[in-house]
């Protein structure tokens, strides 16, 4: 009788240790998708590295809303000549699977052709870079999946610029964890 007692009272404090482990392991594996929310964006302490900003920080592709409509346009992160490239680095590594960027595509309001880029896209962790990405004709809203990575950076390489000059112009950029 007390060897069946001890024995259940083992099992027990077995079953109790394996589900703080088990819920500890779900939080951690939270926090690294970023509560599966967008991770790509100021407030969280994402940064810009390369790049100018159209109408200073308001150009930033990293604010919340996608347009802020001005009276000569949108505004837009961009680098102006072939091989440059801007750089969106996280405040921390996280695991992530979707790259989410809008290109300047506002042509047709001067009745011209519509604009496609020629770019690269990787996502970088410590130096070791995966493309996710290539395009010749990248145009509007790239919606990325790739394998789920853990990612430090993302870096957008302007291969040839676009169809009406050499810069890479990006409106908004997001990136998160979405499940599958």
């Amino acid at each position: 009788m007390k060897k069946g007692l001890t024995l259940i009272i083992l099992l027990y404090l077995i079953q109790i240790t394996q589900q703080d482990c088990i819920s500890s392991l779900k939080q951690q594996q939270l926090i690294l998708k970023g509560n599966y929310k967008k991770v790509l964006h100021q407030q969280s302490g994402s940064v810009i590295q390369g790049a100018i900003f159209n109408q200073g920080n308001k150009g930033s592709c990293l604010k919340d809303d996608v347009y802020t409509i001005r009276d000569d346009g949108v505004s837009y992160t961009y680098c102006l000549y072939y091989t440059q490239s801007i750089k969106l680095k996280l405040m921390q590594k996280y695991l992530l699977n979707t790259l989410k960027i809008w290109l300047w595509e506002f042509d047709y309001l001067n009745n011209q052709q519509f604009r496609y880029y020629n770019l690269n896209i990787f996502a970088n962790l410590n130096e070791e870079k995966n493309k996710i990405y290539e395009s010749e004709y990248a145009s509007s809203i790239i919606k990325i999946h790739f394998p789920d990575q853990l990612v430090q950076e993302f870096q957008v390489f302007n291969i040839r610029g676009n169809t009406h000059n050499t810069a890479l112009h990006i409106i908004k950029a997001e990136a998160y964890y979405k499940f599958s």
